[in-house]
C-alpha cells in the first residue's frame, strides 16, 4: 500500500543514506535535502507504527479505506509536512516532541518546499552545527517510540558519530542552563536585597505553581498534555467522571528572577521531574450532533 509501517520506515532509511552518501563528497545542501524528505517520511513511519489511518488524508475517503485494510489501491493522498509534524507533537505517547521539536521541523520542512519549488537555493550556507544536533534528537526519539535503534537506521559507525553530536550538544545546552540559572540566582539576590515583593500568577488550566530553580520563589510551569487517566466516578457529584490530566513542563516562568527556560530539554536539566497533573471533574455530554438534521 505504501502506507504501511516498514514501508515508510525503509523508504526514509533510504533516503536519509543518500543523504550521508551526498555528505561524504562533501555536497552539504544535497545532505540537508535528503535529511528533511527522510525526516518527513520517518515521522509519517512514527504514526503508521500506531496505525496506518494516521498517515492519509483524512478528507479522502478511499484513503481511510485502504488505511483500514478494505481496498488495495494507490489512488489516495497522505497527510503534508505540517500534518505529520502537528499529529507528532500532539500525540500522547511521544512527550519529547514538545512545540520545540515541532518548529525545527517545520522550518526544515519549509526550506526542502523552498529548495524543490523555487528558484531559492535555502540549504546553501547553513551551519549543520546549529542544525545537526536537533536534526538526530529528533530522529532518535520517533525511532525509540518505534522500538528501534539507530545504529538499525543508518548503521554503527554512523550511529556512533551522531551520538556524539547528540551527546556534545546536551552537554553545551547543560553547561548554557546552569548558567543561566545561576545569573538569574544572582540577579535576584542583588535586585531584592533588602525587600521581596509578592508576585500573583493567573494559573491557566494547563499551567502549574512550581518552585523556581534559580531563586525558590514561585515560577510558572507551562505543560503539555501527556496523557488523561480516569480515576473514577465522583462521590460528590453523581453522574460527573475524575479524571487525572498528567503534563509535561516544556517551558517555566519565572516573574522574580526572569529565569525562562523554553523546551522539554531546558526543563528536564534542572527540574528532577518536569511533570505535575491536574485532578478535573468532568460531566458527561449528552447533547451529540449526528448531522442528520
Amino acid at each position: 500500500m505504501g502506507i504501511e509501517y516498514l514501508d515508510l520506515y525503509n523508504k526514509s532509511k533510504l533516503f536519509i543514506k543518500k543523504g550521508i552518501s551526498n555528505r561524504n563528497e562533501s555536497d552539504m545542501s544535497e545532505f540537508l535535502l535528503w535529511a528533511s524528505l527522510s525526516l518527513e517520511l520517518l515521522g509519517k513511519a512514527t504514526l503508521a507504527f500506531i496505525h496506518p489511518s494516521l498517515v492519509v488524508d483524512p478528507n479522502d475517503p478511499k484513503g481511510l479505506l485502504v488505511a483500514c485494510g478494505y481496498r488495495k489501491h494507490d489512488d489516495f493522498k497522505t497527510i503534508q509536512a505540517k500534518t505529520v509534524f502537528e499529529r507528532l507533537h500532539v500525540t500522547l505517547s511521544i512527550p519529547k516532541f514538545d512545540h520545540k521539536k515541532k518548529e525545527f521541523c517545520m522550518s526544515l520542512a519549509n526550506k526542502r518546499n523552498a529548495e524543490l519549488h523555487s528558484g531559492l537555493l535555502p540549504f546553501d550556507g547553513l551551519r549543520l552545527d546549529l542544525i545537526l544536533p536537533h536534526f538526530w534528537e529528533i530522529c532518535v526519539i520517533l525511532l525509540d517510540f518505534q522500538e528501534k535503534k539507530l545504529e538499525e537506521w543508518i548503521g554503527h559507525d554512523e550511529a556512533i558519530r551522531a551520538s556524539k553530536i547528540i551527546e556534545d550538544h546536551s552537554a553545551i545546552l547543560k553547561t548554557v542552563v546552569e548558567s543561566r540559572v545561576e545569573a538569574c540566582r544572582n540577579k535576584y539576590s542583588e535586585k531584592y536585597k533588602f525587600d521581596k515583593p509578592h508576585i500573583t500568577y493567573d494559573v491557566n488550566d494547563d499551567e502549574e505553581l512550581i518552585l523556581c530553580p534559580a531563586c525558590n520563589n514561585d515560577a510558572l510551569a507551562y505543560g503539555e498534555l501527556n496523557d488523561k487517566v480516569y480515576e473514577g466516578e465522583s462521590q460528590d457529584n453523581p453522574w460527573h467522571s475524575v479524571y487525572s490530566y498528567i503534563y509535561d513542563t516544556t517551558e517555566i516562568h519565572c516573574r522574580y528572577c526572569d529565569l525562562k527556560l523554553i523546551g522539554y530539554e531546558e526543563v528536564e536539566i534542572v527540574i528532577e521531574d518536569p511533570v505535575f497533573s491536574k485532578t478535573v471533574e468532568e460531566e458527561p455530554d449528552y447533547d451529540y450532533d449526528y448531522g442528520n438534521d
